[in-house]
C-alpha cells in the first residue's frame, strides 16, 4: 500500500474529491516544468503547473486506481514549453517524471503516483509520444558479465574481433576456448574463463593415487 502525506490520504478517502492529474519534468540540466490536466495553473511545491498544456498519458484508466506501471505520455509541441528542437537535441533524454495526483482545491495536498524516466521518444506530426521507464526497469538491465566457462562474446561483435564474413560456418562456434585457438586462431580475444573450476570439481572425492599433503589438487 502507498504511504501517502496524512492530508491527502483524508482527501481521496473522503466522500467526493477534486483530483487531477499533474506531471513535473525535471531534465538532466536541471530545467523544471510542470504540467496539469486541470483548467487552470497549479502552484504545487513551489512548481507552476502549466493548465491545458496538451501534456496527457496514453494509458492512465480510472479503473487502475493508483496502480500505475510502466506506461507513456503524449503531448504537443509547444513553441513556448517543449519544442521539437529540445527533444532533438537530447535535452529531455532520461529527464526524472514524477506523476502525481493534486486536490485542485487544495494543491499543496498531493500524492505521487509514479516516479521514473523519460525513455524513448517519437515525433510525429507535431505530436510527442514518450516511454516512461520506471525504476525496476534498471533491475532488469543487464550489467557486468557472467563468469563462464564458455565464451559470452557474439561471433564477428567488437569484442570478438573477426569478421563473421570471414568465416562462413561461424554458426557453429561452439563458443570453447579449444575452438577459438585452433579453429578460429583467435584465444587472444576468448571473452570467457576456461580455467573455472566448476561443480565437478566442487563435487569430487579424494582419487585413490592422490597425493594426500593438502596441496592443490590444480
Amino acid at each position: 500500500m502507498r504511504d501517502f502525506p496524512p492530508e491527502f490520504a483524508a482527501h481521496i478517502n473522503g466522500e467526493a474529491t477534486t483530483l487531477c492529474w499533474g506531471w513535473k519534468l525535471i531534465r538532466t540540466d536541471g530545467a523544471v516544468f510542470g504540467f496539469t490536466e486541470h483548467d487552470q495553473d497549479l502552484i504545487v511545491g513551489g512548481i507552476t503547473y502549466q493548465a491545458a498544456s496538451g501534456f496527457s498519458p496514453s494509458d492512465i484508466d480510472s479503473r487502475l486506481g493508483f496502480a500505475l506501471d510502466n506506461s507513456s505520455v503524449q503531448g504537443l509541441l509547444s513553441s513556448d514549453v517543449i519544442t521539437d528542437g529540445d527533444i532533438r537535441a537530447g535535452k529531455y533524454d532520461s529527464a526524472v517524471v514524477e506523476i502525481t495526483r493534486v486536490n485542485w482545491m487544495q494543491p499543496n495536498v498531493s500524492g505521487l503516483i509514479w516516479a521514473g524516466k523519460l525513455g524513448e521518444i517519437k515525433i510525429n506530426d507535431g505530436h510527442f509520444e514518450a516511454e516512461l521507464v520506471g525504476h525496476a526497469a534498471v533491475l532488469e538491465r543487464a550489467t557486468g558479465r557472467v563468469f563462464a566457462r564458455g565464451c559470452d562474446a557474439s561471433f564477428g561483435d567488437s569484442r570478438c574481433g573477426l569478421n563473421a564474413d570471414d568465416f562462413p560456418n561461424s554458426k557453429a562456434c561452439p563458443r570453447t576456448y579449444e575452438a577459438c585457438q585452433s579453429q578460429f586462431d583467435n584465444a587472444v580475444n576468448f571473452r570467457g574463463f576456461p580455467y573455472m573450476i566448476g561443480e565437478d570439481a566442487a563435487h569430487a572425492a579424494p582419487r585413490e593415487n592422490d597425493n594426500k599433503d593438502g596441496a592443490s589438487r590444480y
